[in-house]
């Protein structure tokens, strides 16, 4: 389920875009919220493709890929991405690289799982400009948002469930 604040409503996540949007446009509500709920559905439809599964308690995943869900070209994202790799091996030797995509195949962006604290993630993710992080913690994983209005901290389900090895 998705729990969006400003209204106060609850939508089940697979009707989450149609639902959502009919409603707030319906509502007048602002266009930038619609957008902002139909960003959140889509983060929550996602896949993470590892080579080996997270060994860590906690652990974020970050990308540099794509500022506020704005698609760069593919030099420009790598080159962000790297830069975010370096600066990630400066906090933790913890990093491995796992790609992340929606079920549909329609899009996917490198990212990395690393475990550092939350905060940390948080920080690294608003320098990037990135709406949101996703945060493992304990078998459970998270959409949580950074630069989103709007939104709360969501729990997605169990890990294992979004995760597969090649």
């Amino acid at each position: 389920m998705i729990y969006i604040k400003q209204a106060e409503v609850y939508y089940e996540s697979s009707l989450c875009l149609t639902l959502a949007t009919k409603k707030f446009v319906a509502l007048k509500v602002n266009p930038k919220m619609c957008e902002n709920i139909s960003l959140w559905c889509s983060y929550q439809t996602i896949s993470f493709k590892v080579k080996q599964h997270s060994i860590y308690p906690c652990f974020a995943i970050l990308t540099a890929f794509n500022p506020r869900s704005i698609v760069l070209n593919e030099p420009s994202n790598i080159l962000r991405n790297e830069i975010l790799r370096s600066q990630l091996e400066k906090l933790t030797k913890d990093i491995q690289p796992v790609i992340c995509h929606d079920l549909q195949g329609c899009w996917l962006e490198n990212s990395f799982l690393t475990a550092i604290s939350l905060e940390q993630a948080c920080g690294l993710a608003r320098q990037w400009q990135q709406n949101a992080i996703y945060w493992g913690e304990y078998g459970k994983l998270y959409l949580v948002p950074v630069l989103m209005e709007g939104v709360t901290r969501m729990k997605l389900g169990e890990i294992k469930d979004f995760f597969y090895t090649e």
